[in-house]
């Protein structure tokens, strides 16, 4: 089966909606920003004294060991950045957690994501250049914006049982 990965905009509930989803198929689950700080500290401080390309580096090894595990896959929101990222991507059931900027701003703690401290407004620009790189990667969207946690889940475990 590969993997279920969740792919999306920073905010669209990757990590909270991904552990929901591998209680329910009762599957391992990582986080590969998690698995990056875990290693090596905090995304801010790796942006700060190492630079945007080295954080992107460790992500693509976290998504390498993370697609071992066989189960729920839940990704930073640049993982597509990196083509052969989306090769792997590609490889998984990859579902897309589409969400909008107004909901995720009033949610979201901006400062502690590097793109987005000195203006949140830029998350509409990130999630643009991104769009097209989610939506290749992905056999499913669930949109995610201004809908309770239990629909979400309800349309996400009807979308991945199609793949399990």
């Amino acid at each position: 089966m590969g993997s279920i990965v969740l792919v999306g905009p920073m905010g669209a509930g990757k990590t909270t909606l991904g552990k929901r989803l591998a209680k329910i198929l009762d599957l391992p689950f990582v986080d590969t920003d998690k698995m990056v700080t875990s290693d090596h500290g905090s995304i801010k401080n790796l942006f700060a004294m190492k630079g945007e390309a080295h954080f992107r580096d460790l992500e693509s090894a976290a998504l390498i060991r993370a697609l071992n595990n066989q189960g729920v896959v839940a990704t930073g929101g640049g993982i597509v950045l990196s083509q052969e990222n989306r090769a792997l991507l590609g490889q998984n059931a990859t579902i897309f957690l589409d969400t909008n900027m107004e909901f995720v701003l009033r949610s979201l703690n901006v400062s502690k994501r590097p793109l987005l401290k000195d203006n949140p407004e830029m998350w509409e620009q990130i999630y643009q250049d991104r769009l097209e790189f989610y939506k290749e990667v992905s056999v499913a969207t669930v949109n995610t914006a201004n809908t309770s946690v239990g629909a979400i889940m309800k349309n996400l475990e009807s979308e991945v049982r199609k793949y399990v």
